[in-house]
């Protein structure tokens, strides 16, 4: 009895394997030249792949920007469900320590979103629309943990939302640039801010 050919993967799997492959050029480009800077002729030649096979998968760079922000996005579904479970202050901070692997990653949405601030950037409305919606979401996590005695914060849950986001990018910036421990600047802000409970 002789063995069976080994199945053959079908084009879907292969186009989202491509797709997957030009996403993670496109976020080493952007890490490293910017959005403005980066190109797909340049991702292209990182892949060793045509223009035209580049823009059969995303016909424009601004299409891949989205594709490549849309992914970080995605990345993390369950985190609110883990905040509840775990609390808001350790599930902030496993992704911290999780990002200590993704500095490429951290980078180019340092640099996207410095660059998004221009009200013309092609980015600018989803950067916006994501300052909103995360802000929203730790908000409620912070209320959540407060009423459960897990934070003893007096201050307005969406104020100091905000002011987590706001701090959690500049550690992230200054990470980047001088190796500033992200995990104990961040533990540190969060303790200070927010006032966990102690334990029992």
């Amino acid at each position: 009895m002789t063995a069976s050919p080994p199945a053959r993967r079908g084009p879907y799997a292969k186009t989202a394997e491509r797709r997957s492959e030009i996403i993670a050029s496109a976020t080493a480009v952007f890490s490293a030249h910017g959005y403005q800077g980066g190109s797909l002729r340049q991702i292209a030649k990182q892949l060793d792949l045509s223009l035209t096979t580049v823009m059969h998968h995303f016909p424009t760079k601004v299409a891949l920007l989205a594709a490549v922000l849309e992914q970080e996005d995605a990345a993390d579904p369950d985190f609110d469900v883990r905040s509840r479970r775990d609390g808001f202050l350790p599930s902030i901070l496993a992704i911290v320590r999780r990002n200590l692997a993704r500095r490429e990653l951290v980078r180019m949405f340092s640099i996207v979103s410095a660059e998004a601030t221009y009200p013309g950037h092609e980015a600018h409305d989803w950067l916006r629309s994501r300052y909103a919606s995360v802000t929203a979401t730790y908000s409620a996590l912070i209320a959540h943990d407060v009423a459960v005695g897990r934070l003893t914060t007096d201050g307005d849950p969406l104020e100091l939302a905000g002011l987590v986001v706001t701090g959690w990018e500049g550690i992230q910036i200054r990470w980047l640039a001088d190796g500033t421990d992200p995990v104990a600047a961040m533990g540190a802000l969060l303790s200070a801010v927010l006032r966990p409970a102690p334990a029992a």
